[in-house]
């Protein structure tokens, strides 16, 4: 991951140096996203009396974040700040099961067009845990997270919406007497984001 990390920055600065290309939009923009994801370990499989069976994943699969996106003047660099709700779950008239983590994250993007930028940067999940209620209630299972690394493209349609394609690799491991417990919450996602200037 480090040499990734270190591959995508040599191609950040090769491109700030050739580009005089800046992301759409003021010098700073709040901005609302919402992504759907996919991937990591299956941490459980809830059935349900119909017949259906609903597997809970750590990477999965609802985000909804919110956070400033900072321009720096004269080039092509940005940096952006967000704090998410992500969580996957599964609901039932008796019963719920949820995996849910509050992601802060800070990405450095670089535009490689007036309307296309790439970005890389780092993920820590806050106060992931696994809580349930109803007929599948059981202690809630607390986790510490990784510190995660993203990749990410994002396309420009119009000025005030940003449509991402990104991976994030990250991994949670149980504390006190969970502290065995281990998972991988690597994912994929795709995303809109809106700007608000």
């Amino acid at each position: 991951m480090k040499k990734t990390l270190f591959a995508l920055a040599a191609l950040t600065l090769t491109l700030s140096a050739q580009a005089d290309n800046t992301r759409p939009g003021g010098p700073v923009r709040p901005f609302v996203g919402f992504g759907l994801t996919a991937g990591g370990d299956t941490l459980a499989a809830v059935n349900f009396s119909n017949g259906d069976t609903v597997n809970i994943s750590a990477g999965g699969m609802v985000d909804f974040r919110g956070g400033v996106d900072f321009q720096i003047t004269n080039t092509p660099l940005s940096v952006q700040l967000s704090l998410g709700y992500h969580f996957d779950s599964a609901n039932g008239s008796n019963g719920s099961y949820t995996f849910r983590r509050f992601p802060m994250e800070a990405l450095g993007y670089v535009s490689v067009s007036n309307n296309v930028r790439l970005g890389a940067g780092l993920r820590k999940s806050l106060d992931a845990r696994i809580t349930s209620s109803g007929v599948l209630a059981d202690d809630d299972v607390p986790f510490d997270s990784t510190v995660g690394g993203i990749l990410e493209a994002e396309y420009f349609p119009i000025k005030q919406l940003g449509l991402k394609l990104r991976y994030v690799n990250e991994h949670f491991k149980g504390t006190g007497i969970n502290s065995g417990l281990k998972f991988d919450g690597s994912h994929g996602g795709i995303y809109a984001s809106y700007y608000f200037n």
